[in-house]
């Protein structure tokens, strides 16, 4: 069975996203921000409390003390699953019923296993991938990326089955996904500036108190974040064919276009018409 490619450039499935989340950026980012909690910031104190401290030898005989921490490495292998799990189905649901359920975000829990198995499957193939360079690993890491919202999607199909259906999907659509995000480079790099100038000029940044602020710090890229999440779910609607821009241009030069979303009862696909 062949697969649709995404025609859609960058920019207009980033208007749709832009148009999904009108009147909804506080709920999505609310929720970017509990997945951003449980995630990193579980991980960050955890690494914290749980590592390991060895000297290491940088220049003739000078000793320096590094720290690994290895406790959230370990928190992340568990729960990475159901959390990538909840925030898909979060975001799947806001993207079509404009419902933001952040109870959502813990459904992974409830089918921990296959969540879980999901995750270390695609965390090996990714890894094998990298061993043989950095690029060959990144295209792995784009062909499995729509296993989760497949998971949400398809809830008998076992992991294997989500990773062949994300890889059907995907196959011609990579570039077109590395391309989307890496339109988001720029606000990440401005929404991260604060953090990235703390870490380096701090000398507290690793401890509690700094954590804690880095945390804090963090908070603007979370609504580049909702953003960027919100277009790669739009990403994965047009992918499946859930959702179809429609070009109805007039005969005349169209000087304004919007979309709008046309109800579905059965609930089986949004389409946005340009006007």
């Amino acid at each position: 069975m062949g697969n649709h490619i995404v025609m859609e450039p960058a920019y207009k499935i980033r208007e749709i996203a832009r148009h999904a989340l009108t009147g909804y950026w506080k709920p999505v980012v609310l929720g970017v921000l509990i997945y951003y909690l449980l995630s990193t910031g579980v991980m960050s104190f955890l690494d914290y409390f749980f590592a390991y401290d060895y000297p290491v030898e940088v220049y003739e005989g000078e000793v320096v003390e590094t720290s690994f921490g290895f406790g959230g490495s370990i928190y992340s292998l568990i729960i990475g699953g159901p959390l990538q799990f909840g925030i898909s189905m979060f975001l799947l649901t806001f993207f079509r019923a404009r419902k933001c359920d952040n109870t959502l975000l813990f459904e992974g829990f409830s089918n921990f296993s296959r969540t879980f198995v999901l995750s270390i499957l695609v965390g090996v193939k990714v890894l094998l991938w990298s061993l043989l360079f950095i690029i060959p690993g990144i295209v792995a890491s784009f062909r499995y990326s729509q296993a989760f919202y497949i998971m949400v999607d398809n809830p008998t199909w076992t992991p294997s089955q989500c990773i062949r259906e994300s890889c059907r999907i995907m196959n011609g659509n990579k570039g077109r996904y590395f391309w989307l995000q890496l339109t988001f480079l720029g606000w990440y790099m401005l929404a991260s500036l604060p953090e990235a100038i703390y870490v380096a000029i701090s000398p507290t940044s690793g401890t509690i108190g700094g954590i804690i602020t880095t945390l804090l710090l963090a908070l603007p890229a979370l609504i580049v974040d909702a953003y960027s999440l919100t277009a790669q779910t739009a990403f994965y609607e047009l992918a499946t064919e859930r959702l179809v821009v429609v070009n109805d241009y007039e005969p005349e030069n169209v000087v304004h276009a919007e979309y709008t979303v046309e109800e579905n009862p059965q609930n089986e696909e949004t389409d946005f018409h340009e006007e």
